[in-house]
């Protein structure tokens, strides 16, 4: 509008100038006159239509780069959104992450002390089998029942078909009478340190 302005003004200024000189030379030419300021005026329409659509133009664009700030403002906000949720998912896995780490070596403290216990019943297992073995090895070694040996019986001059030993109770004043006294004496010590072995295996191995 300015510009519009300032040629309007031009151009008044020289039609005056113009009307001025041709009153002073008295050649004054009202159709000449009319048609340079009919140019003008188009000339100035013609240009204040170019300005106008240029500042359309600009306004457009004004307003489109608008929109752009107002979307990249827009994304920027939900960027931003992003970044705090994955910083908070960030905390919340490292804070896992400490949790699992405190797991694993509960776990590996819970699995060294089976594995210690493990290996005592392992050992404890051991001596007891040992034990039974020595205690039925030691059971083994008693006399079958078809075992006669000590009795009198000799299986090589016996011509006799074998017969059931049957064995009764004797009373102890004919024991005593048949056998002497430090006999049964001895055999009371033997009887006596036998179990006290016995006993003193299983201690070891229980």
């Amino acid at each position: 509008m300015k510009a519009m302005s300032a040629t309007l003004f031009q151009v008044f200024k020289n039609a005056e100038s113009s009307s001025e000189h041709l009153e002073s030379d008295e050649e004054v030419n009202p159709e000449e006159l009319c048609a340079n300021l009919l140019k003008k005026s188009m000339d100035l329409s013609k240009e204040n239509k170019m300005l106008n659509e240029k500042i359309s133009f600009m306004q457009t664009e004004q307003d489109e780069a608008m929109n752009k700030l107002q979307e990249s403002s827009i994304n920027i906000n939900q960027l931003e959104e992003e970044i705090s949720r994955l910083l908070a998912k960030i905390d919340s896995l490292e804070l896992d992450h400490g949790e699992a780490l405190d797991k694993i070596k509960s776990l590996n403290s819970t699995l060294a002390t089976t594995k210690r216990d493990l290996i005592l019943s392992n050992d404890l297992l051991d001596k007891f089998n040992h034990g039974s073995n020595f205690i039925s090895n030691l059971l083994n070694a008693a006399k079958t029942a078809n075992d006669k040996k000590g009795l009198g019986y000799n299986a090589t001059t016996s011509s006799n078909p074998p017969q059931e030993t049957k064995f009764v109770k004797a009373k102890e004043q004919h024991v005593q009478n048949v056998l002497p006294k430090n006999t049964f004496t001895q055999t009371n010590k033997k009887l006596g340190k036998a179990k006290s072995v016995i006993c003193r295996t299983l201690a070891n191995f229980i």
